[in-house]
């Protein structure tokens, strides 16, 4: 697959590369001429997990099919603003897991349902796919909107205490036309 970025309406989801992650870990302020965007103070979003730069590294050198994968999400519209991320890895040939994190001051606008709208259409226009999964609690009810507005359905439990998993399959999915609604 291929790399480049992913635009919509309204959003840009830029894919990450080492020197990028290397730059976060580090230091925001080597972050941001990397990704052309500002980084707001608030960074990164509440629910960013910390093991996910070593993951990801790993992904790099074990599965380099998925490279463009792991992506910023940043808006178009001028100035851009680093606002959350999404991304995702595969859990078998035929299966990825997306997850998408946000910086509370933008969430409840549609902008993830954009973003993982995008991101599904990315990953399904490949040729292995045949399944998304997605996890969550069942607290974080706009994350559980999220999936429901994306078509995914639930399919048991997840694999952290207390988590839900849902599902997308590509058979049954049908593009959005990328609203927000």
């Amino acid at each position: 697959m291929n790399t480049s970025d992913i635009c919509t309406a309204r959003l840009c989801l830029i894919s990450i590369t080492l020197p990028m992650m290397h730059a976060e870990e580090a230091n925001l302020v080597g972050l941001a001429p990397l990704i052309n965007a500002q980084i707001p103070s608030q960074w990164p979003p509440e629910y960013r997990e910390p093991h996910v730069f070593e993951f990801m590294k790993r992904q790099y050198t074990e599965s380099p099919h998925t490279v463009g994968w792991h992506r910023y999400v940043l808006l178009c519209a001028e100035p851009r603003i680093l606002i959350g991320t999404v991304d995702g890895h595969p859990r078998s040939p035929s299966e990825a897991e997306i997850g998408y994190s946000l910086l509370s001051q933008w969430q409840r606008k549609g902008l993830a349902t954009e973003a993982a709208r995008a991101f599904i259409a990315w990953l399904f226009a490949g040729d292995t796919l045949a399944d998304i999964t997605a996890q969550t609690f069942p607290h974080l009810i706009p994350s559980v909107r999220v999936l429901e507005k994306c078509g995914f359905f639930l399919d048991g439990h997840g694999d952290e205490p207390g988590a839900l998993r849902f599902r997308l399959d590509k058979a049954r999915w049908q593009h959005p036309n990328m609203n927000t609604g």
